[in-house]
């Protein structure tokens, strides 16, 4: 089996990063500290043959389109919608809100109802004419 970088795995396997490093502390990729060309020990991951899939890519590849996300890891406060995400050089996900909010990575938020809503993400995204999401609230 081939072996390379976590980064190639990440583009080989279209995943992010995290997904790469949650699936080989799940055990589902497998992973080793190899010598790299410079000299310096690195981490390497095993690529998988034939059309692989994890359980939490999978997962996720089914679920239905929604940019409301929590901001914060306890899902606590209100929901908000994301308008765009960037990705810092150290692979930190930094998502720009309709309202202003500053985030520093997403939660995904089910069973979403109105009243989590945040109300200025939620004026804006009507303003804005924008998708509220594949399935009406509850």
């Amino acid at each position: 089996m081939e072996r390379v970088s976590i980064r190639e795995a990440s583009l080989r396997l279209r995943m992010s990063l995290a997904s790469i490093r949650e699936c080989i502390r799940n055990g589902e990729l497998q992973a080793f500290r190899e010598t790299n060309s410079e000299n310096r020990l690195g981490w390497v991951v095993e690529l998988p043959e034939g059309d692989w899939s994890s359980a939490a890519t999978s997962q996720e590849l089914s679920r239905t389109f929604s940019p409301w996300w929590w901001a914060n890891v306890n899902r606590t406060g209100q929901v908000h919608y994301v308008e765009s995400i960037n990705v810092s050089a150290y692979e930190e996900i930094m998502p720009e809100f309709l309202c202003g909010v500053a985030g520093d990575n997403i939660w995904s938020a089910v069973d979403l109802t109105e009243s989590l809503l945040c109300s200025d993400c939620l004026t804006t995204a009507r303003e804005r004419e924008l998708p509220h999401s594949s399935e009406p609230f509850q």
